[in-house]
């Protein structure tokens, strides 16, 4: 009897490895081989590591994504960081399960997405009555850059500012980066303008 298309892909698993939707040649097309892998995950036999990238689930690993909401939640409490990255909640669920998850926490205010990837810790506005950071946005734009590896120093009117050239006071909402920069970080319409550092 012809296995199941769903145990067939249980079948290409080896034990604690990684598996590539493209890696998958069966005699199927790829929507029935997506739909396959969808049941997989809704029945917890394995688990979206990353985009196209699944692993077999452990006994007992899969938890419930408002579990998973609460360890994000206590993690970001404890930390003294303003900015989060996605992949510091790596190991707390799926990769489908850590998005939901920080979906809900931007929704409950206690995070705001700031940039593709990027979270800040979050607090209602006094002014606004609505999630803002708790730091400014340069302050964000910044730790957000060193997170990422990039290397920020002194805009070109802030140092002309500072150094008596110019009596025009600068916005704050310009970062020099060495590096070339292609996300948007930012809240509520309010972005960063990065300039290229000479």
């Amino acid at each position: 009897m012809m296995a199941t298309l769903a145990q067939q892909i249980l079948d290409r698993f080896a034990e604690g490895g990684t598996l590539a939707r493209a890696d998958l040649v069966l005699d199927a097309d790829y929507d029935s081989i997506g739909r396959a892998l969808g049941e997989l995950v809704k029945d917890r036999k394995i688990v979206r590591v990353s985009r196209g990238r699944y692993r077999k689930a452990e006994k007992g690993q899969a938890a419930p994504a408002n579990t998973i909401s609460e360890a994000i939640e206590k993690k970001v409490r404890r930390s003294k960081r303003n900015v989060f990255l996605r992949k510091d909640f790596v190991g707390l669920g799926s990769y489908d399960a850590i998005g939901r998850a920080l979906k809900q926490k931007t929704e409950d205010g206690k995070l705001v997405q700031i940039g593709y990837g990027l979270y800040a810790k979050a607090q209602v506005s006094p002014f606004t009555g609505k999630p803002a950071p708790m730091v400014g946005i340069k302050r964000l734009a910044t730790e957000a850059l060193e997170r990422l590896g990039k290397e920020v120093s002194v805009s070109s009117f802030e140092d002309a500012y500072n150094s008596g050239r110019s009596t025009q006071v600068p916005t704050g909402r310009m970062i020099a980066v060495k590096d070339r920069i292609r996300r948007r970080i930012g809240y509520d319409g309010n972005y960063v303008i990065f300039q290229r550092a000479g």
